[in-house]
């Protein structure tokens, strides 16, 4: 690949294949349950025409020719095709310095913390990555931010349920459209800058990839695979999918994982107030846990 000093990524057409079939009610009550037991994303009728329009996508690399095939495929080879069911639907919305309020209160109020507890071991856990701009961006942060990062052990660990958007996150690439709410001097700093058949296309450089891993994980899992707790968590805009029990599960699960010192932050749009006492509100969509 040619890049140099400065990752790609797709345009989504969903919607656009052409469609002629109809989602019957029976299949998309099917769909929606077992989207709901698996992942813990609830569908109302109002989702009816989105569920449609994301599985058409999947039916056709199947080269299958009705939602009511594509079902009984699902039933007959269920744990094989979970995983690309789950894909298609999973929202996978995200932005580089996206809330970027959060960011600045670790620039302002968590790094200075640290410092004055001379912390050289840290941990932070994006849950629902999406296709990587979130963790990218706390990558980011901390190298810029935190005096002597980049001697420090920092590690990210990036989850989401999706395989295709943890695909595309590893590799770190992504187009200029991407890119566009990085400030250039962040962008040739920390990012390579595609040439000849990756034009107009970035990389990120190993600084930042090397502090990042991805792993598929659902949040609904029984038990997580980590053992260790984080200094922050960021799950933003994914609670807002779930029902009110999920939610409670993954906030007691969120406590747990979360060191006495640490930080949930969660989006704008979402509050656990009057939802649990296990956390504190300690500034916009920013807590901490109650000891």
């Amino acid at each position: 690949m040619a890049f140099s000093a400065g990752a790609m990524g797709t345009n989504d057409n969903e919607g656009k294949t052409g469609i002629m079939w109809t989602l019957g009610d029976g299949d998309f009550e099917y769909f929606r349950n077992v989207v709901y037991r698996e992942s813990g994303i609830r569908l109302t009728e109002l989702k009816k025409a989105l569920v449609q329009a994301r599985l058409t996508k999947r039916i056709r690399q199947l080269k299958m020719g009705s939602f009511a095939e594509y079902s009984e495929f699902v039933r007959e080879n269920y744990n094989d095709e979970l995983v690309h069911l789950i894909n298609c639907i999973t929202t996978n919305k995200t932005d580089f310095f996206r809330e970027n309020r959060h960011f600045e209160f670790m620039e302002n109020t968590i790094f200075p913390e640290w410092m004055g507890k001379k912390k050289n071991s840290i941990r932070i856990w994006s849950a629902g990555c999406s296709t990587g701009e979130e963790p990218y961006t706390i990558a980011m942060v901390v190298l810029e931010h935190l005096p002597g990062a980049a001697a420090k052990d920092v590690k990210i660990l990036a989850t989401d349920i999706d395989t295709t958007v943890l695909e595309k996150g590893a590799t770190g690439m992504y187009s200029a459209d991407n890119v566009a709410d990085i400030d250039t001097p962040l962008l040739k700093k920390y990012f390579l800058r595609g040439r000849g058949p990756n034009e107009g296309n970035f990389m990120a450089k190993d600084p930042l990839k090397k502090m990042i891993r991805f792993r598929r994980l659902n949040l609904l899992d029984e038990t997580y695979p980590m053992k260790g707790q984080f200094d922050l968590i960021f799950c933003r805009n994914v609670i807002i999918y779930f029902d009110r029990e999920t939610q409670l599960r993954l906030f007691e699960r969120f406590y747990n994982y979360l060191r006495d010192d640490g930080y949930l932050f969660v989006g704008h749009s979402e509050t656990l107030t009057g939802l649990t006492s296990r956390f504190k509100l300690v500034s916009n969509s920013i807590y901490r846990k109650v000891l």
